[in-house]
């Protein structure tokens, strides 16, 4: 009786401390990960010159008359975005940024790229980033809905016969391919993916295998971020997967890859095989080709 009276506390206690740690564990992943924070652009000083220029540029963009736009998301968050309109009745892009990135950064290559074609430019700040109120980001499960709340902005603003062209990079791209299912307007014209991923989960998944210790379990990190998007930001990454949304839209979408983002490929393939019956092959162009092929599709 005794014996058994030992096993069960033992029990308890070394339960009870699986449970305290998958609570802190969590805990510190979700703030790694989620929670908001302020990452500085690169110096000047130290950049090459490829990241010099951009740099360059994204101060230039920053500091170009623009209207700055304020929404209330579905959530009374308020979300921040920067229009730069060239002419009206133009083909807006509605572009958002890759996680704990900057619009005016990742912007660059669109930025040339409306300026050229004188198309309008809505620059998105996500929420729990830029100049957007938020505590911390939802890795895509809330943002998705963001997006739609800018179309919606964008079709109240300009009319439901103006172009729009759903754009994102890395994160970002895989916003609004999540948000393709929804109930975007016929103006919705077209979605832009450059270097996006399948899912959340994909992705951290694939990135943990390559940069954990292999004498730590590989399921541990997901696991624990998994965990804490629940008991912390009460979102579930389950909700962000960008090939359920793709199976059910018939909206036009382009994917951008680089040729040596082996990532992405991965990732890119998945999302290729979803839409393979409406999109040739050589949808999925290199990033040398971003200002040639991929503008003359758009």
């Amino acid at each position: 009786m005794k014996r058994k009276k030992v096993y069960f506390i033992t029990v308890v206690i070394g339960f009870a401390i699986c449970m305290v740690g998958v609570i802190f564990g969590s805990r510190l992943v979700f703030q790694r990960i989620c929670e908001r924070r302020t990452t500085p652009w690169s110096d000047l000083g130290t950049a090459d010159d490829d990241e010099y220029r951009i740099l360059i540029d994204a101060y230039k963009i920053k500091n170009q008359s623009n209207e700055t736009v304020m929404i209330q998301a579905f959530d009374n968050t308020k979300l921040i975005g920067h229009y730069y309109e060239r002419e009206k009745g133009a083909p807006l892009i509605v572009f958002f940024h890759g996680l704990w990135g900057h619009s005016y950064l990742d912007g660059v290559p669109i930025y040339r790229i409306t300026q050229k074609h004188n198309w309008n430019l809505l620059l998105c700040d996500l929420r729990a980033q830029g100049d957007s109120e938020g505590e911390f980001s939802t890795l895509g499960v809330l943002e998705k809905y963001d997006c739609l709340d800018w179309v919606e902005w964008a079709q109240n603003r300009f009319g439901n016969k103006n172009p729009i062209f759903l754009m994102g990079v890395s994160m970002g791209a895989s916003i609004v391919m999540m948000s393709s299912d929804l109930e975007l307007p016929d103006s919705v014209y077209g979605i832009i993916d450059d270097c996006g991923f399948t899912s959340t989960l994909d992705v951290i998944k694939q990135n943990n295998n390559k940069q954990i210790s292999k004498y730590i379990p590989k399921n541990l990190f997901p696991t624990m971020l998994n965990v804490g998007t629940k008991i912390w930001g009460r979102f579930d990454l389950s909700d962000a997967d960008a090939c359920k949304a793709l199976a059910h839209t018939d909206i036009p979408l382009l994917i951008i890859h680089g040729d040596e983002d082996m990532d992405k490929t991965w990732c890119n393939r998945r999302l290729y095989r979803r839409r393979l019956s409406k999109f040739q092959k050589n949808s999925a162009c290199s990033d040398y080709f971003l200002c040639n092929k991929c503008e003359r599709r758009m």
